[in-house]
């Protein structure tokens, strides 16, 4: 698997588009950017990448974009890349030709399309309006795609927890310092309109389904395969809520979780893991979001005495008020 990053830098009206001068993607162009390198992180390669390609500097960026491209044939041999995308927009330096990449500025209105990658004309515009989204592109031996799909990446905080919130001692620790874990989640119903609750009957707690994410994956395939692991369903019509953040300080942990309201689509079965077993873990559905609020409210967390069910409970409540807020709004339910 491949981690590649792209720069696009954007001033008044333009993005500046570079035609490769040699290697994959000879005669295209593209953004600036290549292949991270051991030991260094996402946005200190797409940094040193553009000024690598054409003498810039960027000051201040933002992350657009995590792309996927699967069978994506590189000197003939099939791979996996994920490419993550930045718009620049403030940097010191001016673009100059290098022996890797010619720059020019284009206008966003009349992007050269038939000069760029098949993929571009999908993803691009999408982010060229400030949408942040994950997408996944299949190809051929020909590197044409063959299938894709574009996703958001929720940008709203729907749920912010901290252990004064939650009835505990923080450590005073600076969160700056903390690891910061990922993971994606589903309010997830069914055709009758039921919730679902993941309840772990030999730990007294209840969650809704979802995970970790892994590495290497983008958070909507990270959705699907909590769901169907944890719950044998395989889910559509997915909409983007927002994020849940809980800061742990006696773990010195972060916890990052996107979250979806989606249905349930086909039931193709699951095998429950150990862990699962032990746990108890049962999949509860609940005839309206109050049913399952009032199943959540009723844990016992000091009896439970498991310092994350503080958090990911109250995560769990926060996500649900806000659903019942946004299906009145948006369908009078």
């Amino acid at each position: 698997m491949l981690h590649t990053t792209l720069m696009l830098l954007k001033k008044d009206g333009k993005i500046l588009l570079g035609l490769k001068k040699r290697g994959f993607g000879l005669g295209k162009l593209n953004g600036v950017g290549g292949k991270l390198e051991k030991d260094e992180t996402i946005d200190e390669c797409v940094v040193r990448e553009t000024f690598e390609e054409i003498g810039v500097h960027v000051t201040e960026m933002e992350h657009m974009a995590d792309i996927v491209f699967d069978d994506l044939y590189y000197k003939g041999v099939p791979e996996r890349n994920i490419m993550h995308v930045y718009i620049g927009t403030k940097w010191t330096g001016k673009p100059a030709e290098t022996d890797e990449i010619k720059p020019e500025w284009v206008p966003i209105s009349n992007i050269p399309y038939n000069k760029m990658w098949c993929d571009d004309p999908i993803w691009l515009p999408e982010i060229l309006r400030g949408r942040h989204i994950n997408a996944w592109f299949h190809f051929n031996e020909k590197n044409e795609f063959t299938d894709h799909w574009v996703a958001d990446i929720p940008q709203k905080c729907i749920s912010d927890i901290n252990d004064k919130r939650v009835g505990l001692k923080d450590t005073g620790e600076d969160p700056a310092n903390f690891s910061v874990k990922e993971g994606a989640r589903a309010v997830l119903m069914n055709k009758k309109g039921q919730v679902a609750l993941i309840h772990s009957v030999n730990r007294g707690w209840y969650k809704l389904p979802g995970g970790g994410r892994e590495d290497g994956e983008l958070i909507l395939e990270n959705l699907r395969r909590e769901v169907l692991e944890e719950t044998g369903y395989t889910v559509k019509n997915i909409q983007e809520l927002g994020y849940g953040v809980n800061i742990r300080s006696q773990w010195q942990m972060i916890g990052k979780a996107y979250i979806y309201l989606c249905q349930t689509d086909k039931f193709v079965g699951k095998e429950q893991m150990p862990d699962e077993i032990e746990d108890g873990d049962t999949l509860e559905w609940f005839d309206t979001i109050d049913e399952a609020l009032v199943a959540l409210r009723s844990v016992d967390l000091k009896k439970i005495n498991f310092y994350g069910a503080y958090f990911f409970t109250q995560r769990e409540i926060d996500t649900l008020e806000y659903v019942k807020k946004f299906l009145k709004e948006k369908h009078g339910r």
